[in-house]
């Protein structure tokens, strides 16, 4: 499968509501988001990207088919204090059509050439422990776990824990 990745483009907004609306339909979404909690304009999501595209420690990529269509999202922001300013939290997603077909592999190694090029030293992210194909795709790059958070999300009434990861550049 031949996937494309790039930086996200103010222009690109609208195509990723839609995408993300469309992922926060899927039932047993790893997300903590419930159905119907996503409401993001157009302009808040026009601000977002714009946002990241101004830091120099931050980035937004975007996964693409062939045809164009968004088929992944990484998000990897820092922190605008200076002592922070070499860490960043990523987070990424993949539509479900197209999971174990390299989409997300594709995203993390154009984060990681992103991450060398803009100072970035860590990186670390947030995730369901029960998401056993995300951590293994996670440690494949070096990501170790940091620790557990216990009950940190409660998702149609159970609580499920997290795993913080993190890789040191």
């Amino acid at each position: 499968m031949a996937i494309a990745v790039r930086e996200a483009r103010v222009e690109d907004a609208a195509a990723m509501l839609h995408y993300a609306r469309t992922l926060f339909a899927e039932p047993d979404l790893d997300l903590p988001v419930a159905p119907g909690e996503f409401q993001i304009s157009l302009l808040d999501e026009q601000a977002v990207v714009a946002d990241h595209a101004a830091r120099p420690n931050a980035v937004f990529l975007l996964a693409t088919s062939l045809d164009g269509e968004i088929i992944g999202l990484l998000s990897c922001h820092g922190r605008p204090l200076r002592a922070l300013s070499h860490s960043c939290e990523m987070g990424i997603s993949v539509a479900k059509h197209h999971r174990g077909r390299g989409v997300g592999r594709a995203l993390m190694q154009a984060m990681l050439e992103w991450a060398g090029a803009a100072g970035i030293r860590r990186i670390e992210l947030k995730v369901y422990a029960r998401n056993e194909r995300a951590i293994r795709l996670y440690r494949s790059f070096g990501f170790e776990a940091e620790g557990r958070r216990r009950r940190a999300v409660c998702q149609d009434g159970e609580f499920l824990d997290d795993i913080v990861m993190s890789l040191l550049l």
